[in-house]
């Protein structure tokens, strides 16, 4: 009996409770709420589409015609609807139609090609390869490959943000070796070796912004290395030869040098250092005790002074550049002063043609000058930057200078 009465009492509790169950099983089913949705969205559309206004307060007034508030937001609602249905479909369906050696391709201008990620090809306003590698956020981001219109390789490295930013390698437009290295914002920047078009290694070591700075080393045709020092703007610091003896600077240049000895000036010498288009004057330093023999100024044989992004080639563009003169006006030349004009005339008349000499030239690399014409006139404008003295040598006053010596400012020589 008692077995009866528990089997009332449990028949009874479901009995209460089986409509509740059923209710949340009905709630909780797939197809319960794939139905409240469908239903859901369906009168939230009818209710859009019931563009039946009411009063004037349902109109937007545009140009002089009445519309439909409700109209407009259904118009709006289907194109934005359509739209993301474009993109989604369309961008599946380009990689699929578009795809090289599984490689998704798109034009430069595509919109689709901002939405692309991963590696891609990217195709030029001819139709030609004009990129293969990796973009990412509409950017060409990664490493990849830069082709010219005839499919030639001009750049093959990291990128970021469609600009050539850390290690790579950049060719000339006949695809030969141009540069390796490092690159910031499309410019050689920290470390890197430039080559000559022939294939041949022009220089090697640091660059900022584009051109060669800090330590380097230039390489002759041969691959030899010509010239170790350091450098600025693409310019070697000449400046810092100043102060060293021959045998220093024999350690930094090894190209060909030729050797002016002047012989009314006992230990006085005139070395002309080809391969960089420079000449050094050094005499006995009559302070040291082993009489060394030490460069007391350099001769660059160029027409033109840089300092940066800046450069000058005659006597106006040097006053705004650098300045009033300390001095100016007209002065016979000095011995490296003549050397040079002479070096300058062999490649073409320059100033008043040679300086007059008197020379024994038994060897081509040693030429003895016994003596030569000091009354030959030449105009100086000199400046003061630090502690040095650029003087620029000119035929005539306000006119260009041909080239320019650097040696230390009166009162600093150590």
């Amino acid at each position: 009996m008692g077995q009866n009465l528990f089997s009332v009492l449990i028949s009874t509790i479901k009995s209460r409770f089986a409509p509740i169950v059923t209710k949340i099983r009905l709630w909780t089913s797939w197809n319960f709420i794939r139905t409240k949705i469908t239903s859901g969205v369906r009168d939230f559309f009818l209710k859009v589409l019931n563009i039946k206004p009411k009063d004037k307060d349902d109109y937007y007034t545009i140009f002089g015609w009445m519309i439909s508030k409700r109209l407009a937001y259904a118009i709006i609602i289907i194109i934005g609807v359509l739209s993301f249905w474009y993109i989604s479909s369309a961008t599946s369906l380009f990689a699929k139609l578009t795809e090289h050696n599984g490689l998704r391709t798109y034009k430069y201008s595509s919109v689709l090609l901002r939405l692309a990620e991963g590696k891609v090809r990217i195709l030029g306003k001819s139709g030609f390869l004009a990129y293969e590698g990796e973009v990412s956020k509409g950017y060409v981001t990664g490493h990849g490959t830069l082709y010219s219109p005839k499919a030639v390789t001009l750049y093959d490295g990291e990128f970021e943000k469609n600009m050539f930013e850390g290690a790579g390698t950049e060719y000339y437009d006949s695809g030969a070796l141009q540069y390796n290295g490092t690159f910031h914002r499309n410019l050689f920047e920290g470390s890197g070796t430039l080559f000559r078009e022939d294939g041949t290694r022009a220089y090697e070591g640091g660059f900022v912004a584009g051109k060669k700075d800090g330590r380097g080393q230039l390489f002759d045709l041969g691959g030899d290395v010509i010239y170790d020092g350091n450098f600025s703007s693409d310019q070697i610091i000449f400046s810092e030869l100043i102060g060293k003896s021959p045998e220093d600077i024999r350690g930094m240049y090894s190209g060909k040098q030729v050797m002016y000895e002047n012989a009314s000036e006992d230990g006085s010498i005139a070395m002309a250092l080809t391969d960089i288009d420079a000449l050094y004057y050094a005499q006995s330093d009559g302070s040291a005790a082993d009489d060394t023999v030490k460069v007391e100024s350099v001769c660059v044989l160029t027409d033109v002074f840089r300092i940066g992004e800046d450069e000058a080639a005659d006597a106006a563009q040097l006053k705004s550049m650098l300045g009033e003169p300390v001095y100016e006006g007209n002065s016979n030349v000095t011995f490296p002063e003549a050397v040079s004009i002479n070096i300058l005339n062999d490649e073409a008349r320059t100033f008043k043609g040679k300086v007059g000499m008197d020379v024994n030239a038994e060897f081509t690399d040693d030429i003895i000058v016994n003596s030569y014409d000091t009354g030959y006139s030449v105009y100086l404008y000199t400046f003061l930057r630090g502690d040095l003295a650029y003087t620029f040598v000119c035929r005539n006053k306000g006119g260009k200078f041909y080239f320019y010596e650097i040696s230390k400012a009166m009162g600093n020589n150590e």
